[in-house]
């Protein structure tokens, strides 16, 4: 099984994941990076961050291959419901 990094960017850092994890495809890879995007928005909406600043999950393989780019961030909070993160667009 082929194993994959999610490397995570912000405009001030780039946090590199360093033990990866192993999964079956790079659409698995890519519904594990989504659901890594959600918590992260989640996680700023809870603390009060911005979570307009775009984001990025970087995949790469263990050779370091760029393989998908998954750019994220919320929209302006509407009404009184929690804020709904954007669906990421990806290119493969």
């Amino acid at each position: 099984m082929p194993r994959y990094y999610f490397h995570y960017r912000t405009d001030d850092e780039l946090i590199r994941d360093t033990d990866g994890s192993d999964l079956p495809d790079l659409d698995a890879a890519e519904n594990n990076a989504a659901a890594m995007a959600k918590a992260i928005v989640e996680r700023a909406a809870s603390t009060g961050g911005d979570t307009r600043l775009p984001r990025s999950i970087e995949i790469t393989d263990a050779s370091g291959e760029e393989l998908l780019y998954l750019v994220f961030w919320a929209g302006p909070k509407v009404g009184d419901g929690p804020v709904t993160p954007v669906e990421p667009a990806t290119v493969h």
